[in-house]
């Protein structure tokens, strides 16, 4: 039983909702994500039952006394807007069964919602120069020197660098792919020049050396604590063996820190990347690069562009200028 008393329906509004489980569960949504839609759905419903309007009838003036009746809930308008977009599926649901009944939630979203922008933005040239000036000295090295290049110039992620594999690595074309989740879209990125011989010397040599080592016996270690089969196919490997990278990435950014004093949190060097993306690429390409599903996510790092714009013109305006002599 749902605990939620606003999720608590009427069995004849759970029966409507049987078949867009169903049809969430296709559409390859898990388990979590269809709970939240089903609920939102009925609330929907609900509401509906109680003002007496069919649901195929609904107009858009009637979503507009369903927001107004959100907001007296005391819902946000985050939360509002998780609902409509969940509306917008479940019409979508319906029109499979009768095309011609018609979306009233379609491009209906509140606006005026805060959104953080990124902060700590660090300067693209130092991040470079982080880059170039790695150590190459050990296999960790030139492991940790692979993935700072693909945080740098492809600005993955920490969970996507534990996701890659080597077969996303197409040496002769000079690119990358990168696997879309349930949060982020897929793409296929170049690679830099300098990338593609360090990425050829990894796969080739620094990559086996540390396969080989992991496959050494250990005493404090046993046999099946290692996924062989799953290491095999990951592009960064760990050096203990593990197929989680978590621990290998904590110990590189404090390395990170030691050389770039002004990083205090790995997620500064994406935020970094995209405002330096915004720079040369159209917004639409840069959300691409970046993977991100909704194009306001991108947006964010165009105002922290604006702003700076803004300190600049705020430090360089003429009546902030001392005037020489006086």
């Amino acid at each position: 039983m749902n605990r939620n008393p606003d999720y608590n329906f009427a069995p004849e509004i759970w029966d409507r909702l049987v078949g867009f489980k169903v049809h969430l569960q296709e559409l390859g949504n898990d388990a979590k994500t269809i709970r939240q839609k089903v609920n939102y759905a009925g609330y929907y419903l609900a509401w509906l039952e109680s003002e007496h309007l069919p649901c195929d009838q609904v107009v858009y003036n009637d979503m507009l006394c369903f927001i107004d009746h959100c907001r007296l809930e005391e819902k946000s308008k985050q939360h509002i807007n998780r609902m409509l977009s969940c509306i917008r599926n479940y019409y979508q649901y319906l029109k499979e069964q009768d095309p011609g009944i018609s979306n009233p939630a379609l491009n209906l979203n509140l606006r005026g919602i805060h959104r953080k922008v990124p902060t700590g933005i660090i300067a693209y040239q130092s991040l470079e120069n982080l880059y170039s000036g790695w150590p190459k000295r050990t296999a960790k090295d030139k492991r940790n020197r692979v993935i700072l290049g693909l945080m740098i110039y492809q600005g993955i992620t920490s969970g996507e660098l534990g996701r890659l594999e080597v077969g996303h690595v197409n040496l002769d074309k000079g690119k990358i792919r990168i696997p879309g989740t349930r949060r982020s879209n897929g793409r296929v990125l170049p690679l830099q020049p300098s990338q593609i011989l360090e990425l050829h010397q990894y796969l080739s040599r620094t990559r086996p050396k540390i396969m080989r080592e992991i496959g050494k016996s250990r005493p404090a270690r046993k046999p099946d604590q290692i996924n062989q089969e799953r290491i095999q196919e990951q592009l960064v490997i760990s050096i203990n063996g593990s197929e989680h990278i978590k621990s290998s990435l904590h110990f590189l950014f404090k390395e990170v820190q030691e050389k770039l004093l002004e990083l205090l949190h790995p997620k500064q060097i994406r935020a970094s990347v995209i405002t330096h993306w915004l720079k040369s690429y159209n917004l639409r390409q840069v959300q691409y690069m970046a993977g991100h599903k909704h194009v306001s996510s991108t947006e964010r790092y165009q105002l922290n562009n604006l702003d700076n714009l803004q300190s600049k013109l705020e430090k360089f305006h003429p009546l902030n200028q001392t005037i020489s002599g006086y």
